[in-house]
């Protein structure tokens, strides 16, 4: 059996100084975090300011694209009582988000490769932020 020593109230009194030290720093990142993360959007924002636009484009497409997702099912479960044809004249027409994908995908394709490649360039030679 182990011979354990007996806690004594110094013991008590460290571990309470190293728990109150231990929360305050837990406290400061917290409250640290939000702007840590604006510094670093902001940082990644001035060095590539394209890919941020071209970014914020797409995010607008696939919000636009959600949207009109939620709002044409309650047109069509509205159209029940029109006929087939019309319905499948009404889906055959090019969908717009669809044509405006395929326009930015070209553009945006280089952007996202690149951020890609130093990513996984950062992982390979254990490179930290």
């Amino acid at each position: 059996m182990e011979s354990r020593r007996r806690i004594t109230e110094e013991d008590l009194l460290v571990t309470e100084v190293l728990i109150a030290e231990s929360y305050s720093r837990l406290k400061k990142s917290v409250v640290q975090a939000p702007s840590r993360a604006f510094r670093s959007v902001g940082q990644t924002v001035r060095e590539h300011p394209f890919a941020t636009a071209a970014t914020a484009v797409v995010a607008g497409i696939v919000v636009y694209g959600i949207i009109k997702l939620i709002t044409s099912r309650g047109s069509v479960q509205g159209a029940q009582g029109r006929s087939r044809v019309t319905l499948q004249k009404d889906t055959s027409r090019p969908d717009l988000m669809h044509e405006m994908l395929s326009m930015c995908t070209p553009l945006v394709a280089p952007y996202i490769m690149g951020s890609i490649q130093k990513y996984i360039g950062r992982i390979l030679s254990g490179e930290r932020d």
